[in-house]
């Protein structure tokens, strides 16, 4: 078992003006897509409830225990740039240490989606 995962809220929208496409979700479709792209990917791709950004579709948190959190919004689904940018981000996030990416080193199309990153707990002691 993998020990980062990639979690994509299953509830997104596929953008802030519509909210399904032939009767299926954002998450829906960037889950499939990156599933299908994630053949050698190091990290685990999991399907998440409700990740709170909604006004902000399609969101994804990469985590796992010891490293830092990442939370990107705003990542069209079935846009095929963002899934490479995501696989990408998570071999840099896997290979990590501690979750620590450099500004620089995140794809340049996710540094204006990125939300937030959160260190993780056992960071400060």
């Amino acid at each position: 078992m993998k020990n980062e995962k990639l979690f994509i809220c299953k509830s997104c929208q596929i953008s802030v003006n519509q909210e399904i496409l032939e009767g299926k979700s954002g998450g829906y479709y960037l889950h499939k897509n990156l599933l299908k792209n994630a053949e050698h990917s190091s990290i685990e791709i999991v399907k998440s409830g409700c990740l709170w950004t909604c006004k902000q579709p399609c969101a994804v948190s990469f985590l796992a225990n010891n490293k830092y959190t990442y939370h990107f919004v705003n990542i069209p689904p079935l846009d095929e740039k963002y899934h490479q940018a995501l696989l990408e981000f998570g071999e840099l996030y896997a290979d990590s240490e501690n979750g620590y990416i450099l500004p620089a080193k995140v794809p340049e199309i996710l540094q204006e989606k990125l939300l937030v990153r959160i260190p993780a707990v056992d960071t400060y002691k």
